[in-house]
């Protein structure tokens, strides 16, 4: 199978990525528009989640009920959902139907109705949600630190989900003012893999999307303030775990140092049982439940991160440990064979994941949404083994720096405090 994918401009606005895999009787789907929690303006937090998830709740062509009925009359699956840069849609159905899941996806993206009752529906969803986060050590950390990474209320700092005055306030109104500002045809990316030809896509796939509205959409979110490192302790004392998360921001998914920087924290704190972190934290002395790190390189920026449970009483032991790992980056760094083993890792895992429909179109969407080129895919294996020893051992020392972070700790600690 070729591993470079066909582009498409629709007219009015809009690209397609195809790759075809004739083995396939599935056509697997991943698009987007500019309406993520970047979109929104200020007084807007949480609008953007808040529609994305009215989007299959009744359409100015389909009731609620109708479109669920199409959907399972026609075998297919169609999700939304919301993220820093963008609102995702994915499905899956066979080619003889593809065309109408995706024109179904149009009306949903197109004309939504947001019915009063679907309204009051997911604003108690959302409700619910932000307080069973609120109250989960693990979820409550990890968003606290983003708060504290991004500052000044950027977008990659909130809850895509607004917080629990803002969801409160949320009226129609509000939620039409996004979509007809966001959702525009402009700025549809919309990836394909599976039983696909360019006949398909000018054809069935082209007029679906023509019921998108055409007009501009909202921009890339600014980059980045620099953040100061700053520390956050919460005391939940019914809980009977703990839970550390620790960062700072990074890069973007464009930056020059981006493949340098993935190999070191793949090696650092994901591959394997999460990498030397969760070896040394974790299996060797049992100081956490897990622990494993994470980059996440977005449009405009990104941040780097680790994650720990561990039982409240072994706190200090496992920030110990989590801090010894991070000074060892500087006294021992990786070694050649560490280093072969990330890279063999992420060439064996590319070719894995392309196996399956649905993987092949979001990894699509990835090329066309960060401009990554059509020769992306056949390109990968070269870019990575041609990551240099010092180039990875280079982005370690300058983005993981451990004096540079912010530390959250939740859980029950009483009015203890901590530090790296």
């Amino acid at each position: 199978m070729s591993l470079r994918p066909e582009r498409v401009e629709l007219e009015g606005g809009g690209r397609v990525l195809f790759l075809a895999n004739p083995a396939s009787p599935f056509v697997s789907f991943h698009g987007s528009l500019p309406a993520g929690v970047a979109a929104e303006r200020p007084g807007e937090e949480g609008v953007a989640e808040f529609l994305s998830r009215l989007l299959l709740s009744g359409t100015k062509r389909r009731t609620t009920r109708q479109l669920a009925e199409s959907l399972e009359g026609l075998g297919a699956t169609l999700e939304f959902s919301v993220a820093e840069d963008l609102l995702a849609f994915r499905g899956r159905a066979t080619r003889p139907v593809a065309g109408k899941v995706l024109g179904i996806a149009a009306d949903c993206l197109a004309g939504p109705t947001v019915p009063a009752k679907e309204v009051e529906r997911v604003r108690t969803e959302i409700l619910t949600d932000l307080r069973r986060e609120r109250d989960s050590t693990r979820d409550r950390a990890e968003r606290e630190l983003l708060s504290l990474v991004f500052a000044a209320r950027h977008p990659y700092g909130r809850d895509p989900k607004g917080e629990e005055d803002s969801v409160k306030s949320i009226e129609p109104r509000g939620l039409l003012e996004l979509h007809a500002r966001c959702y525009g045809r402009e700025g549809l990316i919309l990836a394909l893999a599976g039983d696909v030809d360019a006949g398909f896509v000018r054809g069935a796939v082209a007029k679906a999307m023509q019921r998108l509205p055409s007009g501009t959409t909202a921009g890339p979110a600014a980059p980045p303030e620099p953040a100061p490192p700053a520390t956050r302790f919460i005391d939940l004392p019914h809980k009977s775990q703990a839970d550390i998360a620790l960062g700072l921001p990074a890069i973007s998914r464009t930056h020059s140092d981006y493949y340098a920087l993935n190999l070191a924290n793949l090696l650092f704190g994901v591959i394997g049982m999460y990498g030397r972190l969760g070896a040394t934290v974790r299996e060797e002395k049992g100081l956490a439940y897990y622990s494993l790190s994470r980059f996440r390189a977005l449009r405009s920026g990104g941040h780097w991160s680790i994650s720990a449970g561990v039982n409240p009483a072994r706190l200090e032991d496992a920030l110990a440990a989590i801090s010894a790992e991070l000074d060892r980056l500087g006294s021992e760094p990786f070694s050649d064979d560490e280093i072969e083993g990330g890279k063999l890792n992420q060439v064996g895992g590319l070719a894995v994941n392309l196996e399956r429909n649905a993987e092949v179109a979001g990894a699509l969407h990835g090329i066309e949404f960060h401009g990554l080129g059509l020769d992306y895919l056949e390109r990968f294996p070269a870019i990575t083994n041609g990551v240099g020893r010092d180039a990875i051992l280079g982005a370690a020392e300058r983005y993981i720096r451990k004096r540079d972070c912010s530390l959250v700790v939740v859980g029950p600690i009483g009015d203890r405090s901590f530090a790296l």
